[in-house]
């Protein structure tokens, strides 16, 4: 008797299906980014509530009650979220069984004119340039939340990373988490599964010892270790007002509170006021050390492939426009035209 017959004369079929059914969607879960899915359940909510609003089915909705919906949001929000809206709300048909087709000619146009109509350039955070930042971590105070931040703002320009990989960052091997090395050459940053990898296949990035000792990331983050005594777990921790360390990660959130900050005490150390220094540092979020180090790095000359490799670019074009603006004034037409 084989243990297929066994298990389904002991009545466990079922309970083996449900099992199955809860793991499978463990991993439906997973195949999207946290902030993805937060942001489609955020926009389900907002449509539904607005088919209540109206007297008409959110689920399944007739293509032109979604229709509806888009214009009525048309001006109100940004094209890009109007955007996410639409494929939260044909994702939520989808895995619900009910498909919904969007392929008319009347949606399409409709959903093109919108578009068109309400499109605006993105708004694009400074980049942190190398002087900036110099000044920035210059102006930190010699405490242990200011040795975390000169550590967090030197590695996460050095290796061009994201807020969040950035946030998730620990200091030794611990299975699929992203880590630091430290070699002979400088560190290692191992990354785990990050926005432009949701398979989690991982990626390597170099950060070499700074030529200046006091932007030099290696040493920082070396320098943070020692006072910090952290030999395991997250590298980077919350340090309340009184120096008190957290056993616990940094936020995405509080990467970028700290990019902002930061520039604000460099700012304010340079004689800027408050209202001036809050003003210069509201052009910056954490992404601005990563395109920081790109478009730094493009005005000095280094490769385009070495940008990209560092980035970790899928494709080339979006490495090109960091390169464009760090070129801007390079070999420049006008500048070679006599005038």
């Amino acid at each position: 008797m084989t243990n297929a017959v066994v298990v389904a004369r002991a009545g466990s079929v079922p309970a083996l299906v449900a099992e199955m059914a809860e793991k499978a969607a463990g991993y439906v879960e997973a195949a999207k980014a946290s902030n993805t899915r937060r942001a489609y359940r955020s926009d389900w909510q907002a449509f539904e509530a607005w088919c209540a609003g109206k007297g008409v089915n959110a689920m399944p909705a007739a293509a032109d009650t979604v229709l509806a919906y888009l214009i009525a949001h048309a001006g109100q929000l940004k094209v890009a979220t109007l955007s996410r809206r639409l494929s939260a709300i044909r994702e939520a048909h989808l895995y619900a069984g009910h498909p919904l087709d969007t392929s008319g000619v009347a949606f399409r146009d409709v959903w093109r004119g919108i578009r068109r109509t309400h499109a605006a350039p993105q708004v694009q955070k400074a980049p942190l340039l190398t002087a900036q930042l110099r000044r920035t971590v210059g102006a930190l105070p010699d405490t242990n939340a200011g040795r975390r931040d000169r550590a967090l703002l030197l590695v996460g320009f050095g290796a061009a990373l994201r807020r969040s990989e950035l946030a998730a960052l620990e200091v030794s091997s611990n299975g699929g988490a992203s880590w630091i090395e430290e070699t002979p050459d400088g560190l290692t940053i191992h990354l785990g599964a990050s926005k432009t990898d949701q398979e989690g296949e991982g990626d390597l990035i170099g950060v070499p010892y700074g030529a200046n000792v006091e932007t030099c990331p290696v040493r920082a983050y070396k320098g943070w270790l020692t006072v910090s005594g952290i030999t395991s777990g997250p590298a980077f921790r919350a340090i309340d007002r009184h120096g008190n360390m957290s056993d616990e990660a940094l936020t995405d959130k509080a990467v970028a509170r700290i990019v902002k900050r930061s520039i604000i005490a460099a700012e304010t150390l340079n004689g800027a006021t408050t209202k001036e220094a809050e003003a210069a540092a509201a052009r910056f979020a954490g992404h601005s050390l990563r395109s920081g180090l790109a478009t730094s790095a493009s005005a000095n000359d280094a490769p385009g492939q070495a940008i990209q490799r560092q980035l970790r670019h899928k494709k080339f074009d979006t490495t090109m426009k960091y390169i464009r603006v760090g070129q801007l004034f390079k070999k420049n037409a006008a500048g070679m035209a006599g005038l």
